[in-house]
């Protein structure tokens, strides 16, 4: 009978009757760190890569804006082209104002563009010895 005893499973105690030792709080807390040290060591290693793909995305949206800024330009400057190439009168109205041009005969005045003069400075001091202080 000593046989079947020995070989019998439920003979054999699976977890301990006390309160535990140290280590089975000490484990847990050893697999969290580590696990926290992984996670914080793949955080160093990505946060260049997510820098450098913020700075594209902000590169991309400043050349987004460019392109549209110049497909505004193109799109005005070939409004400007069919103008001139349909409308006799635009075509004048640029040679006048922007060419100086005139027709035969005509006398061409021109003008300096306006400048404001900045207002003269008001004096609030009195200098010694004028008469308006009353000495």
């Amino acid at each position: 009978m000593a046989a079947t005893r020995f070989l019998d499973p439920t003979s054999i105690p699976l977890k301990r009757q006390s309160g535990g030792n140290i280590w089975s709080k000490l484990v847990p807390l050893i697999q969290g760190g580590i696990f926290a040290g992984l996670i914080a060591v793949v955080g160093v290693f990505f946060l260049p890569v997510l820098n450098t793909e913020q700075t594209y995305k902000d590169q991309e949206a400043k050349l987004q804006r460019e392109i549209g800024a110049a497909e505004e330009e193109q799109s005005q400057l070939e409004l400007e082209t069919q103008h001139m190439k349909d409308d006799s009168a635009y075509v004048e109205h640029i040679a006048r104002d922007q060419l100086n041009m005139g027709k035969p005969g005509e006398t061409i005045i021109r003008f300096d563009k306006y400048q404001a003069v900045p207002p003269a400075p008001v004096n609030t001091t009195h200098a010694p010895g004028t008469g308006d202080d009353g000495s």
